[in-house]
């Protein structure tokens, strides 16, 4: 899609249900980060995880996919500092503690081997930024939330890449395309070692309300959403 990434105020544009358990959790990051930074984000991004309907593993072999996202997801709170540094913190800090990188700087060491939460964060940046051809990227202050389950087969890791890559361009001045963001960001997660086809990622950036996607890669990323039918127990 050559549209770039939805913005929307009114979270039931995104939730189907028990919108007022999301809006508090919203509200929730939002002191927690002003508790954390001094000052209310600039922006949240959210990307959810997803479930695969049909195609699995061969995606990254070229071949059609039919995907959709899910309501859990990854929010990333994000504002802009005035400095050279990032400051990276998660709600769950007891398990993933905070860090802290420069930019540019170790922001774009990202070591493989070595099994980080904040890699993940990393290939994001990096990912959005090499592709824009920054080299001028700005300090920020990031409060991470992750509803999806990690470890449990729903793509945890690409709705992190996919959050931070859309907090990171709107806090640069960035407007990338949903191709692009789902493009980059499948090559992102290869800095950790995942063997990504896309699928994820495109499920997680173009993924619509009430829908499936199928995802074709060759000759190009191609994503068409196809409703579900319309039933008494409504689709998430």
């Amino acid at each position: 899609m050559a549209a770039p990434a939805p913005t929307v105020r009114d979270l039931a544009d995104i939730y189907s249900l028990d919108v007022g358990a999301q809006e508090r959790r919203h509200a929730q990051l939002s002191r927690a980060f002003a508790d954390m930074y001094g000052a209310a984000p600039d922006i949240v991004a959210r990307a959810p995880g997803r479930v695969n309907l049909i195609g699995e593993h061969i995606d990254y072999c070229g071949f059609p996919v039919f995907p959709m996202a899910i309501a859990p997801d990854t929010l990333v709170a994000v504002r802009t500092n005035g400095t050279n540094r990032i400051r990276v913190a998660n709600v769950d800090s007891a398990k993933y503690p905070a860090r802290e990188f420069s930019c540019p700087g170790d922001i774009f060491e990202i070591d493989s081997t070595i099994h980080e939460w904040s890699n993940y964060f990393k290939c994001g940046y990096r990912g959005v930024l090499e592709h824009a051809g920054r080299s001028d990227a700005k300090g920020l202050d990031v409060l991470v939330d992750g509803a999806v389950p990690a470890g449990g087969g729903l793509s945890s890791s690409a709705a992190f890449v996919c959050a931070t890559q859309l907090a990171v361009q709107r806090a640069n001045g960035l407007e990338l395309s949903q191709t692009e963001l789902a493009t980059v960001a499948a090559a992102a997660e290869r800095y950790v070692g995942v063997n990504s086809g896309g699928m994820d990622q495109t499920a997680s950036i173009m993924g619509q309300r009430g829908s499936a996607l199928f995802i074709e890669f060759h000759p190009a990323l191609r994503a068409v959403p196809v409703a579900f039918p319309k039933t008494d127990t409504p689709f998430v």
